[in-house]
This record gives structure tokens, C-alpha cells and sequence, in this order.
């Protein structure tokens, strides 16, 4: 990915990393593409962010995710390792000087929701409260697919449940 002659290339070299930039010009039908192996990358654009209005006491955003570690590694939904997902855009946080333990992803388009789990309305969509090694709330609106995961066995289900139900989309 390059822009204004930035080389971006070296931050992010693994298929189910981010980076974000800005561009001199709007994508208009411009692709961007890898130009290490030819695959296009699938855009996602700020403005289309939801945004908690909700987060437990002391999280904060964070962007220092270490990838090599399989318990932030696993936050990371398995559809966003492909590259032929839909754009989809995580965002980490953190409790003060621990690692990310809480991940907001939001995918463009329409994704099945398993059955697995506890049903719960999430801005009157369906949705799954899934419980196991890492806690998610899964549901989509035709057309964003969400999902509020933990990894942190302190964060209690209501409170991954008011994240949810707070999200901003």
C-alpha cells in the first residue's frame, strides 16, 4: 500500500493485520492492492465507524496488539483472515498497562450469526451472546455484521452485553 510515496508495506505483513492511512483523494474505483502479491485490500471507511458510547471502567483504546501472542491473536475473527472477507475494521482496548483484552469488529455486509449461544436483541437485530474462551456478542443489521469480543474472564457478560447494546452504529 503505498500513498504520497509512504511505503506502508513494513507495518503491516500478515494477512490479518491493519493499518489505517489517509488519502490524497477519495478510492472513487480505484483499487487498493498488495503489491506484494497482487491481492486487493479491501478498504473500510472511518466515517462508517460505529462507536462505543460504552466502555467498563479503566478500558481505553490501545493499538499496541501484539500478534505473536495467540490469546490477542484469537480476538480477531476467523473470517478476517481470508482475503477474499468484506471489509472489516477491528478496534482493541485495553485495561491501564494490560494487554488488549476487549475487540470491536465491524464487517461490511450481511454474515450468518451462529446459533451457538444465548439469543439477545441488539438494537432490535438478532444476536448471540457465545460464551466460551473468548466471550462474543455477534449480531448484524443487513448491513454491517458486528461482533464485541473479550478476552479478559473479569469482564461479566452484561457488561460485554451493554458494550454491545451501546455501540454506536
Amino acid at each position: 500500500l503505498k500513498e504520497s510515496g509512504v511505503d506502508l508495506r513494513p507495518q503491516c505483513n500478515r494477512i490479518d493485520e491493519q493499518i489505517s492511512t489517509r488519502l490524497q483523494s477519495p478510492l472513487g474505483t480505484r483499487r487498493l492492492v498488495d503489491p506484494g502479491n497482487g491481492w486487493t485490500i479491501a478498504p473500510f471507511d472511518q466515517k462508517r465507524l460505529a462507536n462505543p458510547r460504552y466502555l467498563p471502567p479503566g478500558y481505553a483504546p490501545t493499538t499496541d496488539v501484539q500478534w505473536i501472542d495467540p490469546v490477542q491473536h484469537a480476538q480477531l475473527a476467523p473470517f478476517m483472515w481470508g482475503r477474499n472477507s468484506a471489509p472489516a475494521w477491528t478496534r482493541f482496548y485495553h485495561r491501564a498497562q494490560e494487554k488488549a483484552s476487549l475487540s470491536i469488529t465491524q464487517i461490511a455486509g450481511h454474515l450468518t450469526v451462529s446459533a451457538a449461544g444465548t439469543p439477545e436483541s441488539i438494537h432490535g437485530w438478532a444476536g448471540r451472546l457465545t460464551p466460551d474462551s473468548n466471550n462474543t456478542v455477534t449480531w448484524t443489521n443487513g448491513t454491517y455484521t458486528f461482533i464485541v469480543g473479550t478476552t479478559d474472564q473479569d469482564l461479566h457478560k452484561a457488561e460485554l452485553l451493554r458494550i454491545a447494546k451501546q455501540l454506536n452504529p
